[in-house]
């Protein structure tokens, strides 16, 4: 398991071109993409040729985690990364990251 900062510098999110309004903005656009309306669609679009750049925030046990692939269960978003995974990965979201996120809503 890794944290948010590892992440997104070893899988690199990239923004919403979608949403002026996107969650997990750092100062330069927010990087996850809704589960509902255009923006799921885009993400279902993206998972046709890059399955494996493709990943699901989702609210479980313990907290809040990012994991690799596409999930309905307890999702919030979804996150577009330019570089793959080639192995199942979770990501704890720890209380500042999840307040980082919650602010920029």
């Amino acid at each position: 398991m890794m944290d948010i900062e590892q992440w997104s510098e070893e899988f690199v999110p990239v923004v919403n071109h979608l949403s002026d309004n996107a969650s997990f903005d750092d100062g330069n656009g927010g990087v996850m993409f809704e589960t509902y309306g255009e923006e799921v669609y885009y993400v279902l679009e993206t998972m046709k040729e890059k399955p494996n750049n493709v990943w699901t925030y989702v609210d479980g046990k313990g907290g809040t985690y990012i994991i690799s692939g596409f999930h309905y269960v307890n999702r919030i978003g979804y996150f577009i990364t330019e570089k793959s995974f080639d192995r199942p990965t979770e990501v704890r979201v720890s209380t500042d990251d999840r307040e980082f996120a919650d602010n920029n809503r």
